[in-house]
């Protein structure tokens, strides 16, 4: 499925883009919490595969 060095990248990268929407322009309040979510639900599943892979 996936190599671990490329799931760490994976996480790294959502992580960052996580706090990237969490500190974004007030203004896009509503569109920034479906991305959030959407961002968050993508981290936990590469963390599930990361889990399974170690």
């Amino acid at each position: 499925m996936y190599d671990i060095k490329i799931l760490k990248r994976e996480i790294n990268k959502l992580k960052v883009d996580l706090k990237e929407l969490v500190t974004h322009n007030e203004k896009d309040k509503e569109l920034n919490t479906k991305r959030i979510i959407d961002k968050s639900q993508e981290l936990d599943e590469l963390i599930v595969s990361f889990m399974k892979k170690e």
